[in-house]
């Protein structure tokens, strides 16, 4: 029964769960474009953004993230320590990066670029906070 189950969740859930991260977030990129003002890419094109953005801030982040690892080895950082700090310098690279694919990509300014990259964020951070929020009063009931 194990490895069937195993295989089920591979094939099916996995995926499935990808698709739904995917479209929730097309779904949070067009709706932070249509409350900045800007005009609203269609899906492909969204999804297009989205992986571009998400490619290049992950190449930023694991070079970020080396170089955080060998410094903070040096000095004797625990390495979870240096993975939140490599976390929190992220954030303006990650706004550089989205404000400068929003503006090329979508043929909009870098300011309206940053507006949707905060809009985006403070969306999915109300999303986190909900969630963590009803986790911990579940477990507290």
């Amino acid at each position: 029964m194990g490895p069937i189950v195993a295989l089920l969740v591979c094939c099916v859930f996995a995926p499935l769960l990808i698709l739904a991260v995917l479209f929730l977030l097309i779904y949070l990129f067009r709706l932070s474009c249509s409350l900045c003002g800007v005009a609203r890419p269609s899906y492909p094109a969204a999804m297009g953004i989205i992986l571009v953005n998400f490619v290049a801030d992950a190449i930023a982040l694991a070079i970020l993230d080396g170089l955080v690892g060998l410094g903070a080895q040096e000095v004797g950082v625990l390495p979870w320590e240096s993975w939140i700090v490599a976390r929190f310098l992220d954030l303006p690279v990650d706004l550089a990066i989205s404000s400068g694919l929003h503006a090329v990509l979508m043929g909009i300014k870098f300011g309206k670029g940053i507006e949707v990259w905060f809009v985006q964020r403070l969306i999915q951070l109300s999303i986190i906070t909900v969630i963590v929020f009803i986790g911990v009063i579940a477990y507290l009931i």
